[in-house]
């Protein structure tokens, strides 16, 4: 089971490494009728089959290669020769004499890589609780200088009040003379 499992890690990771292939958007895009264009793509006939070579590996490679001349609305775009390259590495793998040291030296690249991303997130734990912190105090601070300014208010309000009544006792007093 482990060997099972192995094994399909490993062509996994073969099959990521070897078939990098990158995509870009070059061309025009027509998308039905949100396109500015009138004229609508007309797809093309798929290519007929080439004459069969002498070679084997031409073969196979002019068999695998699917003509795709809109890659955003077709699914025909699957390309498998990155899998079959994935499957040869594993296969040559598991045939050599050292693949019990190359299984393990992948499955510690792995677990490297399971380490860093671990480090990776608790540095970013690490920064999100900082950044909390921070907006917490000033947050605290913020609410600190409200209640002050606030008590500031009701005291200016009481001495405002004081001096109204002490005027009003003076008026009483005034027109009772």
């Amino acid at each position: 089971m482990a060997k099972a499992c192995a094994l399909g890690i490993v062509s996994a990771l073969a099959s990521a490494t070897l078939g990098v292939e990158h995509a870009y958007a070059d061309g025009p895009f027509n998308f039905g009728p949100f396109s500015s264009s009138s004229s609508s793509p007309s797809p093309h006939p798929p290519p007929e089959a080439a004459p069969s070579s002498d070679t084997p590996q031409e073969e196979e490679s002019s068999s695998s290669k699917v003509r795709n001349d809109n890659p955003r609305t077709t699914s025909a775009g699957f390309d498998p020769e990155p899998l079959l390259k994935g499957a040869a590495a594993l296969r040559e793998i598991s045939s050599s004499p050292n693949a019990k040291k190359a299984f393990e030296l992948m499955m510690k690249r792995e677990e490297t890589k399971m380490i860093q991303a671990a480090t990776k997130k608790a540095e970013m734990d690490a920064l999100r609780a900082q950044f909390e912190t921070e907006r917490q105090k000033v947050l605290s601070e913020e609410k600190q200088k409200l209640s002050q300014q606030q008590a500031q208010n009701k005291a200016q309000m009481a001495r405002y009040e004081d001096e109204l009544k002490r005027k009003r006792m003076q008026a009483c007093l005034y027109f009772r003379n």
